[in-house]
């Protein structure tokens, strides 16, 4: 498990704006680098490589840069838009990390400002000499950088905003997300004694939304730095209202502060410990081809396939270590996780053998999982389905 600065670094790093800025710096780094090594430069190499030929590889790349961006973004945005219609609007959530996307649209802006700041430096006589040649050979990388960006950008378009691209990034996330919780099946603190707890004193949300994170490290501190324990009543993903018990603390308002600070609370579900979420979005996939405008039960398929890898890839450690003494999680609760996953796609898609099919299959598998109460989760789920299959349904099954 990251530290806390890590994590938060991390989920920055993830925001267009912060590529952009950075290739942007880069790109103003380029420039000054030029300035100044112009000065080791031997007379007379300007005149030997044409350096003066720069005015017009920038001029084509200040022209071309901003058309280049200005498509890119508006095939970004009609791919999310697809996205968020034809399949869920969750995982609008996955392709605003993709990575990729970001890095080439950062690219081209970054290579327009290069271009575009060169050429007003240039006009202003700041560049001329020698320093020309360090400018001319700055161009060139640039050149090198936008080429390889356009070909990542062409490869990327093949798969953008289609159905295996984007539930595949889902069912990536959702496995990472699951593997953490089967190792840390309480995020490496001790399990949640509700009764015990509740006896301490109380401390409720100072927000309406999802329990998005948990930042272990630091409640773990406050604990520590306070002498007491501090203990989480709801799991990442719950929905809480202002007022509702967010835990419960025998420490002074040095913990309550780091409670509402390292609890975060917002109006959309994470995938970082959430592997709910995830499976969540793989369902609601797999809801909305199943709905009679669509009537697609080949990706409600697909979709039980994907949840059953995430389920069947790991077990959850009968003791797990426990990183933070000071600190008391819920459990990941497996039989939730089934239930509003198989058990929904089960609820839409019992009209159709081969969606059933597929689902006992799934669970059948799961009912012979080395965890045992994901094993018996899936037996309870497995009766609950076929009590309310028609029997005609199950005929074409068998």
């Amino acid at each position: 498990m990251l530290p806390t600065l890590f994590r938060r670094l991390h989920a920055f790093s993830r925001r267009l704006i912060v590529r952009v800025l950075l290739i942007t710096l880069w790109s103003v780094i380029a420039i000054a680098l030029a300035k100044i090594l112009g000065g080791v430069i031997p007379l007379g190499l300007k005149e030997r490589i044409g350096a003066d030929s720069v005015d017009h590889i920038l001029s084509i790349i200040a022209n071309s840069m901003l058309t280049v961006t200005t498509f890119s973004l508006t095939v970004m945005v009609a791919s999310h838009q697809s996205v968020s219609s034809q399949w869920t609007p969750r995982a609008h959530q996955i392709l605003l990390q993709d990575t990729t996307t970001h890095t080439v649209l950062a690219t081209f802006v970054g290579a327009y400002l290069y271009a575009l700041v060169a050429i007003i430096m240039r006009e202003s006589q700041v560049f001329k000499g020698e320093e020309l040649v360090i400018l001319f050979f700055m161009t060139i990388l640039v050149v090198l950088m936008i080429v390889v960006a356009i070909v990542r950008w062409i490869m990327h378009l093949e798969l953008l905003g289609s159905l295996i691209e984007t539930s595949g990034r889902i069912e990536k996330k959702s496995l990472e997300a699951y593997d953490l919780r089967c190792n840390y099946p309480t995020l490496g603190a001790h399990p949640l004694d509700e009764e015990r707890a509740s006896r301490l004193r109380e401390v409720t949300s100072d927000k309406t939304g999802y329990v998005q994170q948990v930042y272990q490290d630091r409640l773990q501190d406050a604990a520590k730095e306070a002498g007491a324990d501090i203990h989480v009543a709801r799991p990442v993903g719950a929905f809480v209202f202002r007022g509702d018990i967010l835990g419960w603390t025998d420490g002074g308002d040095a913990c309550v502060e780091s409670m509402h600070t390292n609890i975060s609370v917002g109006s959309l579900r994470n995938y970082a410990q959430d592997p709910g979420f995830g499976l969540l979005n793989l369902t609601e996939i797999a809801q909305r081809a199943l709905s009679p405008g669509i009537n697609d039960p080949g990706t409600a398929v697909d979709m039980t396939g994907r949840i059953a890898r995430v389920l069947l890839s790991n077990q959850v450690k009968p003791d797990p270590e426990i990183v933070h003494d000071r600190l008391y999680m819920p459990t990941l609760d497996r039989h939730a996780l089934l239930r509003e996953t198989i058990g929904a796609i089960a609820r839409h898609g019992r009209a159709h053998p081969e969606v059933v099919l597929a689902l006992s299959s799934t669970l059948a598998a799961l009912s012979r999982h080395q965890d045992s109460e994901l094993a018996a989760a899936a037996r309870d789920l497995d009766a609950q389905i076929h009590k309310r299959i028609d029997d005609d349904v199950l005929e074409q099954v068998i």
